[in-house]
């Protein structure tokens, strides 16, 4: 019988909650952000499933981009990074990619390439200081962008860094410096938003929102939960005990016998492991249930397996089910006990999980 270790996928939620950043921003159309691996959702089958309700798909890279065209997804895909090297260009033409543009060598390529896009998002560096073009050089980037006539809509685009701190001023900072650089050109539309700023700040009116985490039901800030804010959870990852040992008082379990026992206690191992994507770092007050009651992992994680202290569980057997985040044990609450963030946990999920997908 297979391991078994089990993503379980709900493709409904991910629609609500896409859905949800429509309404809460109703004048503005979405991209569905599905860049790496759709967050370890599967970026195929969800972009399939969403493929006919979105507006747009954004991913981070070409690659991204490609996969998704391959499974036949016709929407408008954007690429956030935009290209890497010269002969992308043709590419994003040939199959209708959207591009960032964030320097000199990208404003330059896409000019050089006698290529036709139907949009371009410039990149205005507003605060975050990764990728963008900076505040008091935007007039001739658009000026070159706007008098080409190879492009269908140019979209002036920035990131926000602190959107998910609410107390902060960075976002308001920021607003201004984009608002800055755009005011002379007020009839470009703009993209401003990701899952925080779409869900807690009040923002420009239409453009594009990028709702990113919120998508899988995962909450972007640390003290709002996403119940609170209306998400459902889209990955519940399950697995089973495999195997039962009663261990006396004062003896340990697991690697470097980092957990050592409280009175006779009963030791539950399941499989699962960081081999799987299952953080290393989880504590021993990390929450995992087993036929929906609560225990707590007891020693190490392994590569391939947690070991559960189940003496609270007398009637705990081999075979039973074990919910380790999802609907009533949800991921970020794993994280933080790993001093991570869910958006960590979910992407780095490894194949060895089966996906299955639910409707």
């Amino acid at each position: 019988m297979a391991r078994p270790l089990t993503a379980h996928i709900n493709l409904a939620a991910i629609k609500h909650n896409y859905d949800l950043a429509k309404k809460l921003q109703p004048k503005a159309k979405a991209f569905a952000v599905v860049k790496a691996n759709a967050y370890g959702h599967g970026a195929v089958q969800v972009a399939q499933y969403l493929d006919e309700t979105v507006d747009a798909f954004a991913v981070a890279a070409i690659e991204e981009a490609l996969e998704l065209r391959e499974a036949n997804v016709q929407s408008p895909i954007l690429l956030l990074e935009g290209v890497f090297e010269a002969s992308e260009w043709q590419v994003c033409e040939d199959f209708n990619f959207w591009v960032a543009v964030e320097n000199d060598t990208q404003l330059e390529g896409f000019l050089a390439a006698n290529i036709k896009l139907g949009k371009i998002f410039l990149k205005i560096d507003s605060g975050m200081h990764r990728l963008g073009v900076e505040p008091n050089n935007v007039a001739p980037y658009i000026d070159k962008l706007v008098s080409s006539e190879n492009l269908g809509e140019l979209v002036l685009m920035t990131h926000f860094s602190s959107a998910d701190d609410l107390a902060s001023s960075a976002t308001p900072e920021q607003l201004t410096i984009f608002n800055q650089a755009r005011s002379q050109f007020p009839d470009l539309e703009t993209s401003v938003a990701n899952s925080a700023a779409t869900l807690k700040w009040a923002l420009p009116e239409g453009g594009w929102i990028r709702p990113g985490i919120m998508l899988y039901g995962i909450s972007p800030f640390d003290d709002i939960s996403a119940q609170t804010l209306g998400l459902k959870p889209a990955m519940t990852l399950t697995s089973k005990v495999i195997s039962l040992r009663d261990i006396a008082d004062g003896e340990a379990v697991g690697y470097a016998r980092a957990y050592v026992a409280q009175g006779q206690s009963r030791i539950a191992t399941v499989a699962v492991g960081y081999g799987d994507g299952y953080p290393r770092m989880a504590d021993h007050q990390t929450p995992v249930l087993v036929n929906q009651n609560v225990c707590y992992i007891s020693g190490r994680v392994s590569m391939d397996m947690i070991t559960l202290d189940v003496t609270s569980l007398p009637y705990t057997q081999v075979g039973d089910d074990v919910l380790l985040w999802g609907e009533g044990n949800p991921v970020e609450v794993v994280a933080a006990h790993s001093s991570t963030i869910a958006y960590e946990l979910v992407t780095r999920m490894t194949g060895r999980a089966k996906r299955q997908y639910h409707k």
